[in-house]
């Protein structure tokens, strides 16, 4: 599991076991996660939070990549698989985000 997975994952658990939060990561996503990270996320950043119901279910698809296969990686690019670490510098970083 990546250091995404893992943190999506610790937002999901919080917000079953805490009803606060988890009307706090729904209503203004930005703010919650900061104060699980300790940190301010980029404005560039955008979040949404989708809560499924009974009737519906969400599917996201990642992001279709505009670059050709055979580009190099850039630096930051290189750094970011080599190091095996997803932040939010890495995604600001990145042409497609994260």
């Amino acid at each position: 599991m990546n250091q995404r997975q893992q943190l999506e994952q610790q937002l999901i658990e919080k917000a079953m076991k805490d009803e606060s939060f988890r009307k706090q990561l729904i209503e203004n996503p930005g703010a919650a996660i900061e104060a699980v990270l300790e940190r301010k996320i980029p404005e560039s950043i955008k979040i949404n939070v989708l809560e499924e119901d009974a009737n519906t279910v969400y599917l996201i698809l990642p992001q279709v990549s505009n670059q050709n296969s055979e580009m190099e990686l850039t630096d930051a690019e290189l750094n970011a698989v080599a190091g095996g670490a997803w932040s939010w510098e890495v995604c600001e970083t990145l042409e497609g985000g994260c």
